[in-house]
């Protein structure tokens, strides 16, 4: 057999042989234990963290009487008054701190339990709490001290004496009570211990412990996590504890210190913030405690939870409810709000706009109701896929079941949350209309364009071109439209003419009215020069603002030939006329000189 396999085999034999003897130790502890309590002279009774009665001895039913009946727990208030302690003192047990009561007088008949009626015994009773492995309080017990017993002679209404005058034992054996009190200090010794176990192992919260005076007994290691001090400087310099509470808290908290002092009760949500010394960063704590009187000395026990992570917790759900009620009151935003059902849940006045359906008619009706058709526009099918993939969905669709209320184009975005969804609802009727007036403003401002026969040009109020039809480039000489936006007219042609027609835009951006122009372009002396009528009018945006200029020209190079054509033969028309005429005369006046 390998080495490595009989030395683990060895090995679990070990730890098998080591448990086993766990436990065997156990055993034997809680039989010594248990024989300890049997035979015990002084009442002992153990309690469960419940309340319930786990284990009684003779002493005790001696004393008290027989053992209680099932179901009286040691948190009723006739619990209480058998074994003698109040409330807060159970409590303070509870806690993890010893607790010795004065001396009581107890009659079992006065509470209901068999008994001799006026017969009463005085005792106190010392109670302290059983700690586990991890220093939890899971057992209390409970030891009671006879200091008298007598019948009651006097009527019951007759109040009990505050304490006796004198103690006598219950038993005159001195090594008995030697034994008991050897047993109570250990007792004690071993409570003690425990509680210093749970002081100095603390993680993720600070245990202390502190006088009426605000002297520190004890206080865990764990503080520096926070404080940025260590355990040993609070408990020499009982100010370096308030010296890095955060100034702006730093009153309220001594204040609540003293109160706490003076009314032996530590205030709910009693949290404050905390500047670590090392690291600078605020930490916000909640203390939580006790106070405890022993020997007319006031202890104060005081757990301290960081609370930073918890806080910023919930001030991120206070902001998402407050995100949450701002989006679902919306007047402006149509907010449908839908259980995993669909059905609604919240319908907010946005919603009431948008879809012309009131909320008191909506709210708690399924919305298939409200609009039956969700599953053939694909609405519904948006819905589930949002709630199953746990993601935002949106879906946009004609909506229209025969109604004519109900009828338009719709968009729905679901948002998915704990409860179901969150729908946000545009209605997009009016914005499918503007869409659809736009393309067919478009379509037609594009056939313009397209027109071969116009020019159409369009000028920015600092006179540079924005847009051209292919027209208007030829007729300003560029090839295409890139060459020419951006340009002013003085950036390609001669002075003159981009001055002429540079007055006429300004003239029209001033006085608002169109203006009417004749030009050879690019000018009258190039050979590829055309005369062109242009119309020059002024550009609105859809604010009415005042946008540019638009120009429309159109060639009328033939025209201006045919005209200048015209011009030339009606001059020469009327040279030949002048000249006929000037022959007629001088025929006529030969004629008149041969007749004389």
């Amino acid at each position: 057999m390998p080495k490595g396999l009989n030395h683990r085999r060895e090995l679990e034999q070990q730890t098998a042989f080591e448990e086993a003897e766990r436990l065997r130790a156990e055993r034997r502890a809680l039989a010594v234990f248990e024989s300890f309590i049997d035979s015990s002279p002084v009442s002992i009774e153990i309690y469960d963290s419940e309340g319930s009665l786990v284990r009684s001895n003779k002493a005790a039913e001696r004393l008290l009487g027989k053992v209680p009946p099932p179901g009286l727990s040691l948190f009723d208030v006739r619990g209480r008054k058998r074994v003698g302690v109040l409330e807060p003192q159970l409590k303070r047990v509870l806690a993890g701190t010893r607790v010795e009561t004065p001396p009581t007088w107890y009659d079992p008949t006065e509470i209901g339990l068999p008994g001799v009626p006026g017969k009463k015994v005085c005792f106190r009773a010392t109670v302290f709490p059983l700690f586990n492995n991890e220093s939890e309080v899971v057992r209390i017990a409970v030891m009671h001290e006879v200091v008298n017993t007598a019948e009651a002679k006097a009527p019951k209404a007759q109040p009990s004496p505050a304490a006796p005058k004198a103690a006598v034992a219950t038993s005159a054996d001195v090594r008995e009570l030697e034994f008991q009190r050897r047993k109570i200090e250990k007792s004690l010794r071993e409570a003690e211990e425990r509680y210093h176990a749970l002081v100095n192992g603390a993680e993720g919260y600070v245990v202390m412990r502190s006088t009426e005076d605000g002297r520190v007994l004890a206080v865990s290691p764990s503080i520096e996590a926070i404080w940025g001090i260590s355990a040993e400087t609070v408990q020499t310099d009982q100010s370096a504890w308030f010296a890095q509470v955060h100034p702006d808290d730093l009153e309220q908290v001594k204040k609540t210190e003293a109160e706490i002092r003076e009314t032996d009760k530590y205030p709910d949500r009693y949290r404050f913030r905390v500047i670590n010394r090392n690291t600078k960063l605020t930490h916000w704590v909640e203390v939580k405690g006790s106070v405890s009187t022993a020997h007319g000395r006031k202890t104060c026990e005081s757990f301290i939870h960081d609370v930073t992570h918890q806080l910023e917790v919930e001030h991120a759900l206070a902001r998402r409810e407050n995100d949450s009620r701002v989006l679902l009151g919306s007047g402006e935003d149509g907010v449908v709000a839908l259980d995993r059902q669909f059905v609604i849940q919240h319908w907010s006045k946005g919603a009431e706009a948008e879809t012309r359906i009131e909320a008191q008619v909506a709210v708690h009706r399924p919305i298939s109701e409200i609009y039956p058709d969700l599953e053939t526009t694909g609405f519904l099918a948006a819905f589930k896929r949002s709630l199953e993939t746990q993601a935002p969905t949106s879906h946009e669709a004609f909506y229209h079941d025969g109604r004519e209320k109900f009828a338009g184009w719709f968009r729905m975005t679901s948002y998915p949350f704990d409860q179901g969804l969150l729908v946000l609802v545009r209605n997009m009727t009016l914005l499918r209309k503007a869409e659809l007036a736009w393309h067919q403003a478009d379509s037609r401002l594009r056939a313009l364009l397209a027109c071969t026969d116009l020019s159409v040009s369009l000028k920015d109020p600092e006179l540079k071109y924005v847009l051209a039809n292919p027209l208007a480039c030829t007729m300003l000489g560029r090839k295409s439209e890139s060459d020419l936006v951006g340009h002013k007219d003085e950036d390609f042609l001669k002075p003159n003419v981009a001055g002429m027609l540079a007055s006429h835009d300004r003239k029209v951006l001033e006085n608002e009215q169109p203006a009417e122009v004749e030009i050879a372009l690019p000018d009258t002396v190039s050979p590829k020069a055309a005369w062109y009528r242009l119309v020059k009018t002024l550009f609105r945006s859809h604010t009415g603002d005042k946008a540019g200029v638009l120009t429309v020209g159109y060639d009328i190079t033939a025209r201006v030939f045919s005209k200048q054509e015209l011009s030339r033969r009606r001059s020469a028309y009327e040279a030949l006329l002048k000249e006929h005429s000037a022959i007629l005369d001088r025929g006529r006046k030969e004629l008149e000189h041969w007749q004389d």
